[in-house]
This record gives C-alpha cells, sequence and structure tokens, in this order.
C-alpha cells in the first residue's frame, strides 16, 4: 500500500505516510481513512509524511484536493503539517491552495517544527 495512516492515542494525533505519486486517487483514499480516525477519535491534528511522496504534476488535481478532502470528511478545521525533505514548488503550490480554500496547512522539512507547530494551540495559520 502506497500509505499508511495511523492514530496515536498519546499524542491525539493522526499520522499520515505517503510514498510515491500523490494524485487525486491516492488522496481520496486516504482522506476517507482520515476521516474514519477524525470521527473514532475526534482528532483534530495530522501530520502528513510525503518525504517519500512525489506531488501529481496536475495542476487540476491539486487544484481540487481540498475538496475531495472535504467530501470525504476532512473538514477545514483539521490542523495539517506537511512533511516534505525540501521545499519543492509543487508542494508550495499544493499548500497554497489548501490555505486559499479556508484549510489550516503548513510546510515543514523538520519533524520537530511540525509537531510543535501542530500542537501549539495558538498557531492556527
Amino acid at each position: 500500500m502506497p500509505y499508511s495512516v495511523t492514530y496515536d492515542t498519546e499524542t491525539d494525533c493522526i499520522y499520515v505516510s505517503v510514498q510515491g505519486k500523490l494524485n487525486l486517487s491516492l488522496l481520496d483514499s486516504i482522506a476517507a481513512e482520515v476521516a474514519r480516525c477524525i470521527v473514532e477519535h475526534g482528532c483534530r491534528r495530522i501530520l502528513n509524511d510525503l518525504r517519500q511522496a512525489t506531488p501529481t504534476a496536475s495542476v487540476s488535481d491539486i487544484y481540487n484536493m481540498p475538496k475531495h478532502a472535504l467530501a470525504a470528511g476532512v473538514d477545514r478545521a483539521v490542523k495539517r503539517a506537511l512533511l516534505i525533505n525540501e521545499p519543492f514548488s509543487t508542494f508550495r503550490f499544493l499548500e497554497t491552495v489548501f490555505i486559499n480554500q479556508g484549510n489550516i496547512v503548513q510546510l515543514f522539512n523538520n519533524v520537530d517544527d511540525a509537531k510543535r507547530w501542530l500542537f501549539d494551540e495558538k498557531a492556527n495559520s
């Protein structure tokens, strides 16, 4: 499977790890599983590890990803840290699209910084 979704009871955080091509079809599968975790655990924080993922080159797929996540049950108020290896322009575009559509999302190159932001109640953007 090119991804995993786990919930950590100690940190009250959903951890998503993605390998390979991140496209709209894969996002639909991931979002459905994440939405189940949100409902089951009432969790509002997600750490998306995209360090082994390659973003789709399709601008329309990227533009539609927030709508698909919302349709699957991942609402805009869920705080999402996107962990990447380096600031790829496509990931920066993905972050901008999510933010412009009212989501709380931020890119990080360091897992500790991502966790600090996720658990900071004052950091909402």
